[in-house]
Formats: structure tokens, sequence, C-alpha cells
């Protein structure tokens, strides 16, 4: 029985060359907001001991980004995710997706925010992803992470 694990090795300006799982790459045919020519994003484990991850870009090793399971500070978050988006990225319903959002963190990480209003939505058995653009009051884009 073979069990080699597919891996790909991608360059990044943050950890070097790196050999990344392919079950760690998910592509967004859409890119995301302002890097719509980009599609496929590994997600990698972030510091030890958090629960950051790095959405490290496979074809930019200049681009990645900070994200975070968003219910870890804020657990009456909820991605109104219509068919459609079930349909494109392959899941058979909302709770078979899992859910992140980017975070931006300031020189003092204390004042770090998220942004709710364009939440990552992957499936972990297609490797798909999509990234919603959410509307209403409650979707900002600048969610402080720790309270005041």
């Amino acid at each position: 029985m073979n069990t080699t694990i597919e891996t790909r090795q991608i360059t990044t300006a943050r950890f070097g060359a790196i050999e990344v799982e392919e079950g760690r790459v998910f592509h967004f045919s859409e890119g995301l907001l302002g890097f719509g020519h980009l599609h496929d994003y590994a997600r990698l484990p972030g510091p030890v001991g958090t629960p950051l991850e790095w959405l490290q870009s496979c074809e930019d090793p200049e681009l990645a980004f900070l994200i975070m399971n968003p219910l870890l500070f804020k657990d009456d978050y909820r991605v109104p995710v219509t068919r459609e988006d079930l349909d494109l990225l392959g899941l058979p319903g909302p709770e078979a997706g899992e859910v992140r959002v980017i975070l931006v963190v300031p020189q003092n990480p204390a004042l770090m925010t998220a942004n709710l209003q364009g939440p990552l939505v992957f499936n972990p058995a297609t490797r798909q992803a999509r990234q919603l653009v959410l509307a209403g009051p409650e979707y900002v884009t600048r969610f402080r992470v720790f309270a005041d």
C-alpha cells in the first residue's frame, strides 16, 4: 500500500522555500478581494500555542495573511451562506465548511482587528475556498479581537 503524501514546494518571503502537503492547499477560483489574479493558498500553522494560521499564497512569495476561526473571539458570529456558495464550494451544508477571517495585527498586537465582512469559507474535502462579502451592520472590516 502506497502511503506517499503529495506535496508541493512553495517559496515564501516569511518562511523561505517550504514543502507543503497538497491537503493544505486551497483553490480560490475568484481569488481574494484585491488579489483576484492569485488562486492557490496554503493554510499553514501559525505561531506555536496559538489558534492562528497563515494563509500563504502559493503564487506570490510576499503575500501571506494571518487568519483565525472567528468563533474563538466572537461566539455569535454567523456566516449566511447561499445555496450557490455551497454549490460552488461543493459543500453539502454549511456545517461541512470551515470559516476563517483575516486579521490585521498592528505594532501593538492588543489592537488586532478581524475582517468580519469578508470571511473565508473552506471545504477541506474538495480543497475549494471562497471569500464572501457580507452586508449588514454586524459585519465590519475592523472588529477588535480583544475587548477594551
